[in-house]
């Protein structure tokens, strides 16, 4: 929408008649707000607040809460942070990774035999984690 010079001397003697911002913008074809804001910018005469402020019920008194105080707890240490597990390597290569224990109990540990070439178990924690099977059982499938 653009301001020609006919729609803004429209727009001044509509509002000199004290013709609300909702009416112009009807019979102008634009929003409330388009007119407020050009009526702004042409430093129109400001108009009053349409809300009666006499008329308005009287504001309530505020009236603090009272403030609670609750017992203090005492101040209890968080528990510590569980261990961090370090992987030890073996000087002849990799040691096996298969875990033994509760990770929350102090004696958790991993296994750390030699390792299977390019696995994380030694043979005989492969052999659990590991299921092979038989050339003729994947036939039959």
């Amino acid at each position: 929408m653009t301001w020609t010079d006919e729609r803004v001397d429209e727009l001044s003697k509509l509002w000199a008649s004290g013709y609300s911002a909702s009416v112009i913008g009807r019979m102008l074809g634009v929003s409330k707000n388009a007119v407020v804001g050009k009526a702004h910018r042409m430093r129109l005469e400001s108009r009053p607040s349409p809300i009666r402020r006499d008329q308005r019920t009287p504001a309530r008194r505020r009236v603090p809460m009272p403030v609670q105080t609750l017992p203090r707890r005492p101040v209890v240490a968080p528990p510590p942070p569980p261990p961090r597990w370090t992987v030890q390597r073996r000087a002849d290569g990799p040691s096996c990774l298969w875990p033994i224990g509760d990770p929350a109990e102090t004696d958790f540990h991993f296994c750390g035999a030699q390792a299977v070439e390019g696995k994380p178990y030694c043979p005989d924690h492969c052999a659990r984690a590991y299921i092979t099977r038989h050339r003729s059982e994947t036939e039959a499938a």
